[in-house]
């Protein structure tokens, strides 16, 4: 995927000039920014996925504890 957009800022970045006469530059360190930013988001949404399901496993959790206190309640009823 990192190789796709970077080959895509390149032909960009030739219709760029045509257009504006102003060049810019991809180089090889550009592609392990790339690299590294999308390590970073990735890391980033891995956080929040397992702070979220940790979050609902222990909703989930407290629900059927609820659950099972209301039924043993209401057999003594």
């Amino acid at each position: 995927m990192c190789m796709k957009i970077h080959r895509s800022v390149e032909i960009n970045s030739d219709n760029f000039y045509a257009e504006l006469r102003r060049k810019v530059y991809t180089t090889p360190k550009s592609y392990l920014d790339l690299i590294s930013l999308y390590d970073k988001v990735l890391a980033t949404k891995r956080d929040i996925f397992h702070k979220n399901k940790t979050r609902l496993s222990v909703g989930l959790k407290k629900l059927n504890d609820t659950n099972a206190e209301i039924a043993i309640l209401s057999a003594n009823i």
